[in-house]
């Protein structure tokens, strides 16, 4: 390899592994003596290895050996998908904004560290329904004036609802990441389109063209479009359908880490009575599951084998399951010990209960050997 080939691979090679780590000064310091190597150096058969190359090797091992014990099981750098549908919901059935814009200002942080942040959100439905509403009472009133009959306690069908807060939802976003001078999308997807190879191509492809020039995906399940049956949101105002969806994206997309928010602390092993939370999930461990949650038994498995699922695909590095608390993402990806981590060793951590339990239709209307490919397009 030519003295320009080490240099550039090297170069290359820190900037991708160690860019968190990587100090600004260091890495203007990089820049300027690659230039200045390659003015006195053109030809390709120069036999001078610069102390530039044994430094940052020398850099990158000491990199590598800082991370504590969670850090080194995590090795994030770079990509990460973020499931925040569960928390961006009031106890009301409103749009928790607090929450929301404490999770934009940690993915804003994030971003300007160098991170890939892709984040899935539900709240068009919540939005939709309100706007429904005012449009619903604007509308009796006028029926009460011409002598029409106006029904007091209407209900709107879900689908609708998703359509008319899908333009709301985003331009919440796109305020709130604006404040940080940053860009955001919005990418609707259905099960249906896991289904089609040629379409999970096309979203991989548009994703990772947002990423490349530094704009933020937030994904949303297409509920007006989606095979899912109404009502979209259970009885507690909890839209908890986004989870199988972003297990499915991880996979797709290959991310390092997927990060389920959520109401409770993560997983527990024990008894209802004696319980203790598992701070890394290994296979044949006896969970208990948080019923004080706000999406209840049902929802919180679901959350737990999407985990599961997107470690065993074998596409995703790890996964987390943890309580939306104050800088719990920075505390993840800086390998603090936050909730219970899901990472493969060579072998599954699901069982046969996984496939028998899990009943999200995104998962049971695709095959297993469309799903086990999905890393591979």
């Amino acid at each position: 390899m030519t003295h320009r080939a080490k240099v550039l691979a090297l170069y290359k090679r820190v900037l991708t592994l160690h860019r968190r780590q990587l100090k600004p000064h260091m890495r203007v310091l990089g820049d300027q003596y690659v230039r200045d190597e390659f003015k006195r150096h053109k030809s390709a058969d120069s036999k001078f290895v610069p102390l530039f190359l044994r430094e940052w090797e020398q850099y990158a091992a000491t990199m590598d050996q800082k991370k504590n014990s969670f850090g080194q099981e995590l090795s994030i750098e770079d990509q990460q998908l973020l499931d925040g549908t569960e928390i961006v919901h009031s106890p009301q059935g409103l749009l928790a904004l607090g929450h929301i814009g404490n999770i934009i200002e940690q993915i804003a942080t994030l971003h300007m560290r160098g991170h890939n942040i892709i984040l899935v959100s539900s709240g068009s439905v919540s939005i939709g329904k309100m706007v429904l509403h005012r449009q619903y009472l604007l509308s009796g009133s006028m029926q009460s004036h011409l002598g029409g009959h106006v029904v007091d306690n209407a209900k709107f069908d879900e689908k609708a609802c998703a359509a008319a807060g899908q333009s709301g939802l985003q331009s919440l976003y796109e305020m709130l990441f604006g404040q940080y001078h940053l860009a955001c999308s919005q990418v609707l997807a259905s099960d249906a389109d896991f289904r089609e190879p040629q379409v999970r191509a096309n979203l991989q492809r548009t994703v990772r063209a947002l990423l490349d020039v530094g704009i933020i995906p937030v994904i949303n399940e297409n509920d007006v479009i989606t095979r899912r049956t109404t009502p979209l949101m259970d009885e507690n105002k909890i839209a908890w359908d986004n989870d199988s969806l972003a297990a499915l994206f991880a996979q797709e997309l290959m991310v390092d880490l997927m990060v389920v928010i959520t109401d409770v602390d993560g997983i527990f092993t024990g008894t209802e009575v004696a319980r203790q939370l598992l701070s890394r999930f290994r296979r044949g461990d006896k969970q208990v599951i948080a019923t004080e949650s706000r999406v209840g038994a049902v929802g919180q498995i679901d959350k737990l084998h999407s985990c599961i699922r997107a470690v065993d695909s074998g596409a995703v590095q790890a996964a987390v399951i943890a309580k939306a608390e104050e800088g719990v993402l920075l505390r993840i990806v800086d390998g603090q010990q936050v909730g219970t981590l899901f990472v493969a060793e060579g072998e599954r951590i699901g069982d046969v209960d996984v496939e028998k339990l899990h009943v999200d239709p995104l998962y049971s209307c695709i095959a297993s050997h469309n799903r086990s490919s999905t890393s591979k397009l």
